[in-house]
């Protein structure tokens, strides 16, 4: 991750440079450029990307503000707020074989079996970032529409709320167990919660981290003041804590008697499309 922000604060500066050099190195007389500062506010839905966690599409909103350096570069910074739900479907194997995670847990050399139902895991994350615009054309007033490109290095706060979950007993036929739908039981068995020992870790937590996202956008003028945009962002961050089950096997001792169960600390990647307005002044 540590090469990774490197890779990009080189970029950053090697584009900085680069729109500067391009923009102001031919020219004997500078383009006076008017409306040259904006507030932005835009909002869409952010989804997971190539990240096997067990949360569902989420809410992404952000507020920004720029100002125009030359008729390339921008800089600036923001503010913005994402939601990912857990998803109990996406963990639960014994509904759906295919799951991306895994809710089953046998008894090792035995035929009980225990799937766990949880809910709670959600995360919400407040970041604050410093912006980079490069427009792929020069800037010009009577523009209608622009495209351009977006780096985005972050701070991040993530909070997580607090888990808990139900346990039912069935009873396998097999080790390893065969379809489900052979069971027979499903009786209750247990409840976990944070309160319970070696739990500690399923209560609600905030976690402090950085990352950098990477966008594409296109820009359309309503009027000399006001324009709407589109604009999908990438995102990567350093590790978080978060509901992962697919890295746990389906064992009890390997599973949920695991004391890191159900989480994971690694990158949360995610993708966000977003539709706003900018104003400028």
């Amino acid at each position: 991750m540590t090469k990774t922000y490197l890779i990009a604060f080189v970029l950053v500066v090697v584009c900085v440079c680069t729109g500067i050099s391009q923009d102001e190195g031919v020219l004997t007389k500078k383009v006076r450029i008017t409306n040259g500062k904006s507030f932005a506010f835009s909002t869409g839905p952010s989804f997971r990307f190539n990240n096997k966690s067990d949360y569902s599409p989420g809410l992404h909103i952000e507020a920004g503000y720029l100002t125009r350096l030359n008729r390339l570069v921008s800089i600036g910074g923001s503010l913005s707020f994402s939601k990912f739900n857990f998803s109990e479907k996406l963990s639960n194997s014994y509904a759906d074989s295919k799951a991306i995670g895994n809710n089953i847990f046998q008894e090792e050399g035995g035929y009980e079996v225990y799937v766990v139902a949880m809910k709670g895991g959600n995360l919400n994350f407040f970041s604050a970032g410093f912006d980079v615009k490069i427009d792929f054309m020069p800037y010009k007033a009577e523009n209608k529409f622009s495209v351009y490109g977006l780096i985005k290095p972050f701070l991040l706060a993530s909070a997580r709320s607090a888990v808990s979950a139900s346990t039912y007993l069935w009873s396998a036929n097999e080790n390893p167990f065969e379809d489900p739908k052979f069971w027979s039981g499903g009786d209750f068995y247990e409840t976990i919660t944070a309160k319970d020992a070696g739990r500690e870790g399923w209560a609600a937590k905030t976690e402090f981290a950085g990352g950098i996202g990477f966008g594409v956008g296109v820009d359309f003028v309503v009027s000399p003041k006001l324009k709407l945009f589109f604009s999908p962002v990438l995102k990567f961050t350093s590790p978080i804590t978060h509901i992962k089950t697919n890295e746990f096997p389906q064992s009890r001792n390997g599973g949920y008697y695991n004391p890191d169960y159900p989480f994971a600390k690694k990158g949360f990647s995610t993708l966000s499309v977003a539709l706003g307005v900018a104003y400028s002044f």
